[in-house]
């Protein structure tokens, strides 16, 4: 499946990346529906976007037992704090076991996902909320910030009132349009904005719509 094509298109949307007076956007990735392939839509988005930045593109994963895009994008170097000086949105449940949530840059260049380090099977859960005064502060230092969020999970709506927008990403194998519906309207009463909606493996490419 290519979606540079398409994905491309969509940052030309996005042209400048970061907006004037410097402050970068945070936009989430979030599937319709199990399987629709958000992952990867996240992860090219994040890495074509990262081609065009200077201050870079942050990729964070909510799935952070998995740590997935970080194996993914074979991050590596140096170790950053995730939290920009702010509380973050997440709260991690540990025990007295050390967590943390980092990035390291991929090897594709002015591209940093994130990974939780922790102790294995030792975090009990991670809790995400609202964080107004973190996601200011991830715009004043960075160009764009990029949320991969799970369909299965509605624990990432607690964010999106905080956002810039949310791309979703829908199944095309799936022809009703109810899972589309209801995660739109579930995003829109959390106060967020559904900014496109990108049809997946439809005709073997992913296709947007503004």
């Amino acid at each position: 499946m290519n979606l540079t094509q398409d994905l491309s298109t969509l940052i030309d949307q996005l042209e400048p990346i970061a907006r004037p007076g410097g402050e970068g956007r945070v936009l989430m990735v979030m599937g319709a529906s199990r399987g629709a392939g958000a992952s990867t839509v996240a992860r090219e988005l994040a890495r074509l976007a990262a081609r065009r930045s200077y201050r870079g593109v942050w990729l964070y994963d909510l799935d952070f037992a998995g740590n997935a895009q970080a194996e993914a994008a074979r991050v590596q170097g140096p170790v950053f704090d995730a939290r920009f000086g702010r509380d973050p949105f997440w709260r991690i449940e540990a025990g007295d076991a050390p967590a943390r949530i980092v990035a390291r840059e991929s090897v594709a260049p002015n591209l940093f996902v994130t990974q939780m380090q922790a102790r294995r099977d030792t975090v009990k859960q991670v809790i995400l909320g609202p964080a107004p005064e973190y996601w200011k502060a991830v715009r004043r230092s960075i160009d764009l910030a990029i949320i991969d969020a799970p369909g299965n999970s509605r624990a990432p709506l607690s964010l999106v009132g905080d956002l810039d927008g949310v791309i979703l990403v829908a199944d095309a194998r799936l022809p009703r349009t109810d899972g589309i519906m209801a995660r739109r309207q579930a995003i829109e009463a959390r106060g967020g904005v559904v900014a496109g909606i990108i049809v997946n493996r439809a005709d073997g490419q992913a296709r947007s719509a503004a």
